[in-house]
């Protein structure tokens, strides 16, 4: 394998580009990929993070994803974003969920997942969807004579789970490339779990153990009652593209930019921080979070209630046995807002609405290659918060009441399974919460190192 002229540390600082040769890119897909820079952690100068972009088909202006490498190089003069991983065993690929990215604004290993495995020895990738090249615009605006950008937003009703899952098989392959390794673990955030289990029952070579970061559990409700018909799949797809909504948008993005920004303004975007007479906190919230002082103060309490008290974040409630914080920072939270892309493609929704009471043998309405019973013996690690458990009523193997005349069927034919329920975790916590690297983070270490080959 041809090996490029190692960059220098000035070098990665920089944005710079250089192209990747043909015995780098997927021979497979023939992908090229150009290699678009570098950045050294805030905290440790020996973590870096190298990224790759390649154009998807059908070569839009947002057809794009990009590659992020997470990896310990020693802080020297020969950094080499093409180095081989120290140990091939140790190759980690995590999917983002939805309005997620491939990289994190924090570098904080305690909150950060990337930056904490590859501080732990691990060669960590991740993928940016096509949705963080969209413009930052409002749902309005694209139609408008300034942008005249129509047509570009309607051909979102082509970004299909199928076309993200070989978007993420071309980044596999390029990582296995760049680390050496034939195999890796594969984990998902939220709906990154979706795509995980999705990616391993096309690719299970791939693979050599899933993990789901409250992103679905190792079983599914299978509801014969309740399966939606192929007709209706059609229509709600068709109704799409005649006339949209083609985009999802993650709710108060402005504000959770804004927050990220100047997290200490002392107004909102639009108007003056509410009253603190005018909010409900919920019992026992510490004094010093039952306030209203700044703009990430209004992010954290709409985070704490947004679908419900404490699911999408416990920022008011108490660690049990910890010195008085709760489940989230406020910094932290703010960091995960602030780094999230605005939209997400409706389509994939209507995909999701279409799998729901399918079980892994059945055929979905759309024909959905979702069967992992009969391929898939890979073992998997599952941490499901109150978003997965409360919310959504999956964690059946934690007590979920299943429907009369439903039955709740393994995803996998694997009899290495482990189920972590996490009691009073937030979605996001699950994360980047206060005690996520006990909760979480360290528990997946010691799984992934137990399960190398």
């Amino acid at each position: 394998m041809k090996k490029l002229a190692c960059c220098s540390v000035a070098f990665l600082l920089l944005l710079s580009v250089m192209v990747v040769t043909n015995s780098y890119s997927c021979e497979y897909w023939k992908v090229k990929w150009e290699y678009k820079g570098a950045e050294v952690s805030g905290n440790d100068p020996d973590l870096k993070h190298y990224i790759w972009e390649t154009a998807r088909s059908p070569y839009g202006a947002w057809d794009k994803i990009q590659l992020h490498r997470f990896i310990r190089q020693k802080f020297n003069w020969d950094a080499d974003p093409y180095r081989p991983s120290q140990d091939a065993r140790k190759v980690l690929f995590i999917i983002p969920g939805t309005y997620d990215r491939g990289f994190t604004k924090l570098s904080d290993i305690r909150t950060s997942e990337n930056w904490f495995f590859a501080a732990n020895g691990y060669d960590v990738y991740s993928i940016e969807f096509r949705t963080a090249f969209m413009p930052n615009l409002a749902q309005g605006q694209f139609a408008q004579p300034e942008f005249g950008l129509a047509n570009e937003l309607k051909a979102t009703a082509e970004w299909t789970y199928d076309v993200f899952r070989e978007d993420i098989k071309a980044c596999v392959e390029l990582a296995k490339r760049l680390s050496g390794g034939h195999k890796l673990f594969l984990a998902g955030r939220s709906r990154g779990g979706t795509q995980t289990w999705m990616y391993s029952a096309k690719y299970p070579k791939d693979l050599k153990g899933l993990i789901s970061l409250d992103g679905g559990v190792p079983y599914v409700l299978r509801n014969p009652s309740a399966q939606m018909t192929q007709a209706t799949f059609q229509a709600n797809v068709a109704a799409l593209k005649a006339s949209g909504p083609y985009m999802g948008e993650v709710g108060a993005y402005e504000l959770g930019q804004f927050a990220w920004a100047v997290p200490f303004a002392t107004t909102s975007v639009g108007g003056p921080l509410p009253p603190v007479a005018a909010l409900t906190f919920p019992p026992g919230t510490p004094s010093d979070k039952a306030q209203m002082k700044y703009v990430s103060d209004l992010v954290a309490y709409g985070y704490y209630y947004s679908s419900g008290p404490g699911i999408i974040t416990n920022y008011y409630a108490l660690y049990p046995g910890g010195n008085g914080e709760t489940y989230m920072d406020r910094a932290t939270l703010v960091g995960i807002a602030g780094n999230f892309t605005r939209y997400w493609p409706h389509i994939q929704d209507l995909e999701g609405a279409a799998i729901t009471n399918y079980g892994p043998n059945d055929t979905t309405p759309f024909g959905f290659d979702y069967n992992l019973t009969g391929k898939v013996n890979l073992p998997v690690l599952s941490f499901a918060g109150e978003l997965t458990c409360t919310v959504f009523k999956a964690c059946w193997e934690f007590g979920s009441p299943v429907p009369p005349g439903a039955t709740v069927e393994p995803r996998t034919a694997s009899h290495d399974v482990t189920d972590i329920y996490l009691h009073h975790y937030g979605h996001l916590d699950v994360y980047g919460g206060t005690h996520s690297l006990q909760d979480v983070k360290q528990p997946m270490l010691e799984w992934m190192n137990d399960r190398l080959k």
